[in-house]
């Protein structure tokens, strides 16, 4: 009798121990999962951030030649000078920054050129970036029209001039195997007068 009560318990332990292996590797799963869709939110606002520091006037000018740096400084001074072209998403990784194309983001196959970050066994990290030119930033408690101190945003000295405001959208592409994660963000950022 205590042998088969004890083989029974045997059983009974098997059985449980083969369903929490089972939720374990179900956990495991999960947790690789939720890991990667933090990196894909982590590498788009890696990608908002290297924007705005290169955004800065200051910091535009250090851009190096042939990098994605230059082309989104450039691309920001051809928004600034072509009205035509503000309310549009435009590429920054465009190869023409003169006449840049449309941006539109393919969450399963983004364009991985100048922003894509591989390490030996694991996940290949890519950011696509679209910067929009919104115009000319309303900034309250200050007057409009002439006068000494008035503020206008078309006209008048340089110091008078409201801040431009940029839309600036980062669409992060995490692949692990077969396994892709996107993320999309978008930030509004207003620059000083150029």
């Amino acid at each position: 009798m205590t042998i088969v009560v004890a083989l029974m318990l045997l059983v009974l332990l098997t059985i449980a121990a083969v369903a929490m292996s089972r939720n374990s590797l179900r956990e495991i799963a999960s947790s690789g999962f939720s890991r990667q869709g933090a990196m894909a939110r982590n590498v788009a606002d890696s990608g908002l951030e290297w924007s705005i520091h290169w955004m800065d006037l200051q910091n535009g000018a250090l851009a190096p030649s042939n990098s994605a740096a230059l082309k989104l400084t450039q691309l920001k001074a051809t928004l600034l000078l072509d009205s035509t072209k503000a309310g549009t998403a435009w590429d920054v990784q465009s190869t023409e920054p003169a006449s840049p194309s449309q941006y539109t983001p393919n969450a399963t196959n983004l364009p991985l050129a100048a922003l894509t970050l591989t390490a030996a066994g694991s996940a290949t990290q890519a950011t696509s970036l679209g910067l929009t030119y919104m115009g000319k930033l309303p900034v309250a408690g200050m007057s409009q029209g002439a006068g000494t101190g008035a503020f206008t945003p078309a006209a008048g000295g340089t110091a008078l001039q409201a801040p431009d405001l940029w839309a600036v959208r980062a669409d992060a592409q995490v692949t692990q195997g077969a396994v892709t994660f996107t993320h999309a963000k978008e930030l509004w950022v207003s620059t000083p007068v150029r």
